[in-house]
């Protein structure tokens, strides 16, 4: 019983976690909620036996990237008017990352894996399948966010010289 309560409180917490990554305007708690949804995901990770990537995420993401973010949003600090810096919800946006998703699923659904099952995989069992056959999907996935980045970089450096 307490164990599927465990489970139920990882799927509350990343579920928590990503609503209020879409739902807050307020960077801060945008950065909190991201912060419990990869706390939530590396629980599942140590939930499904993959402890390499469970402690991967923790020192690399959580410890890592939110820390990254945390001193971007600190250093950006205000607006020109001296405002807080906040986003906005654009449905449009939202709409256009689903779509893509989707299509990306559907266009690469023939060409990937099958999910192996990983329920008490060791760290060698992990390493082996992501530096193995999984490795070229792996590196796909850090060019896109290398990409994303950059995409971002060349838009704020846009509207810093307006």
């Amino acid at each position: 019983m307490s164990v599927t309560l465990l489970w139920w409180a990882l799927a509350a917490l990343t579920v928590a976690g990503a609503v209020a990554v879409i739902a807050t305007r307020e960077m801060m708690r945008m950065l909190l909620g991201l912060g419990a949804f990869l706390l939530g995901l590396a629980g599942f990770y140590a939930w499904y036996g993959f402890e390499l990537l469970a402690v991967a995420e923790l020192f690399v993401y959580v410890g890592g990237v939110l820390v990254l973010f945390l001193f971007a949003i600190t250093s950006m600090g205000r607006d020109r008017e001296g405002r807080s810096m906040e986003r906005r919800l654009d449905l449009g946006a939202l709409g256009i990352s689903a779509g893509m998703g989707l299509v990306l699923l559907v266009a690469l659904q023939s060409t990937l894996p099958a999910a192996p099952t990983a329920v008490g995989a060791s760290v060698e069992d992990t390493a082996a399948a992501l530096l193995g056959p999984l490795l070229p999907y792996f590196e796909l996935a850090g060019v896109v966010l290398l990409v994303a980045l950059v995409a971002a970089l060349a838009i704020i450096g846009r509207e810093d010289a307006r």
